[in-house]
């Protein structure tokens, strides 16, 4: 089982010192690089060397991310420069980083990431982590390529992370952490966003491999620079291998901030919402193709959510989902929950006509106990999956302005979903919510273990995220039951 949960700053408790001798937040710190940093020479005493990647790394509790630590061509895939290394490199990182105190996680992601992209233009380097692949090109001819190879990428990422640490940890160094803040009097863009604080957790259950993964970016929009703040979430949940559930992960936060740096406004003929619905469709089917030329048999659920926030008070307003396959995404107000998603199954009637449609040519069979694409398959879309024609990666997307009622999200696969009620999970969230002694990383572990008391035996994910203060939701949800008796 692993969990991991990302909680914004509180601003109101942003420090208003400007000496970094006086600063809580440089302490913590600094006791942070401390730790890491022991650890890299602890290795290196032991002959690991201080470049294992391993520093950082114990620091990591489990984030749902694709980390392949086996040397397997079942188990790994090689990295295209131009279309997907940034995407490996800036998860990577901002994963390794999740012990670091969140004042200053940003900051130091984007000085990692910098100083290993520019790492990566060198010659010796490049040659000691890439080896020749094969791409189709458009005329369905495989070209060889240069790939980098992801097991000693993660590698080489984890020991230039121990190494910056390690500079950092110079005492001469000090007064620089300040720039790599969030807070106030240090950065030079103020951070006063409500961002919404989420947990998540992941379990095996009975299958041989955990297949699920799962990506929380509270501060998508600063982690990627993008000009206007957003939040995002995903779920992926993987089958036939996890390779596709990992590539998705790791690559559709770097699509999605692409294509919304890449987003024209201001056009006559379309909408906002319809300028956020390309930008989501176009970054599952980027995602898809780029997956399809590394010919993997895995396949993969996803279902995303992009938090918009508003300008003038700094909340999230706006809340896209897209998904494709059958993991799902719950809304939740005291009074009222919205499924947001309608999963995309073999026998839904619109996904059967389309399977089955002269085009498309495929067929819907009953096997082993479900409805299948051509009797493999028990959902009609997914990211992969590329030896079945019939599926498709094309997302269905909707789009929900955000009132001052809607308290939370729940992202989950359908080991959740299947085995649960709704209502029960919106009880169980809501009480557990209420309860004092109850850390919110822990609630996540709550509806797991609904689902397995409801008899689920696949891989389960579930993510809560919060759209304000928790005091909040507690208030207005308490306020809701008094009234309802």
């Amino acid at each position: 089982m692993t969990s991991d949960t990302a909680a914004a700053p509180n601003t109101n408790e942003m420090t208003k010192c400007c000496n970094t001798s006086d600063c809580g937040y440089i302490a913590e710190l600094k006791s942070f690089i401390r730790d890491v940093t022991k650890d890299a020479v602890a290795n290196s005493e032991t002959g690991g060397g201080a470049g294992t990647g391993n520093a950082a790394a114990s620091n990591v509790a489990g984030n749902g991310i694709g980390e392949l630590r086996t040397r397997n061509n079942n188990e790994t895939y090689l990295v295209n420069e131009a279309d997907e290394l940034q995407a490996e490199v800036s998860i990577y990182v901002w994963q390794k980083l999740c012990s670091c105190p969140e004042h200053f996680r940003v900051g130091l992601s984007q000085l990692v990431k910098k100083e290993i992209l520019c790492e990566l233009s060198n010659t010796k380097v490049r040659e000691d982590l890439m080896e020749t692949g094969k791409r189709q090109d458009s005329a369905d001819t495989e070209a060889e390529i240069k790939y980098f190879d992801l097991l000693k990428l993660q590698k080489f990422i984890g020991q230039h992370l121990d190494k910056v640490l390690i500079r950092l940890s110079d005492n001469s160094k000090e007064d620089d952490l300040k720039t790599y803040a969030d807070c106030q009097d240090f950065k030079r863009k103020s951070t006063n966003l409500q961002i919404p604080q989420c947990a998540a957790m992941q379990i095996k259950n009975k299958p041989r491999k955990m297949e699920d993964r799962h990506v929380c970016l509270p501060r998508f929009g600063e982690l990627y620079e993008l000009e206007n703040p957003y939040s995002f979430f995903g779920v992926f949940d993987g089958h036939s291998g996890a390779l596709a559930a990992t590539y998705a992960a790791n690559q559709m936060p770097f699509l999605v901030a692409k294509h919304l740096k890449e987003m024209k406004t201001g056009t006559v003929c379309q909408t906002e919402t319809d300028l956020y619905r390309d930008v989501l469709e176009a970054s599952f089917l980027k995602a898809d193709s780029n997956f399809a030329q590394k010919s993997l048999g895995s396949g993969t659920t996803a279902v995303c959510a992009l938090l918009k926030y508003n300008n003038s008070n700094l909340s999230p307003n706006h809340l896209y989902v897209a998904w494709v396959g059958d993991s799902r995404c719950l809304l939740v107000s005291p009074t009222v929950s919205l499924q947001l998603v309608k999963p995309h199954k073999p026998d839904s009637i619109d996904e059967r006509k389309r399977i089955e449609s002269i085009e498309t040519g495929g067929a819907v069979v009953f096997v082993h106990g479900q409805w299948r694409v051509n009797g493999i398959i028990n959902v009609s879309r997914s990211i992969g999956d590329h030896s079945v024609k019939a599926v498709i990666a094309e997302p269905d997307i909707v789009e929900v302005p955000l009132q001052s009622s809607h308290d939370f999200l729940i992202l989950g696969s359908d080991g959740l979903w299947d085995h649960v009620a709704e209502t029960d999970i919106v009880k169980c969230t809501y009480k557990s919510l209420a309860d004092k002694q109850q850390q919110l990383e822990d609630i996540p572990k709550q509806l797991i273990e609904l689902a397995k008391k409801g008899d689920s035996q696949d891989n389960i994910t579930v993510m809560l995220v919060l759209l304000k203060d928790r005091s909040n939701i507690v208030e207005n949800y308490l306020k809701s039951v008094e009234k309802s008796t």
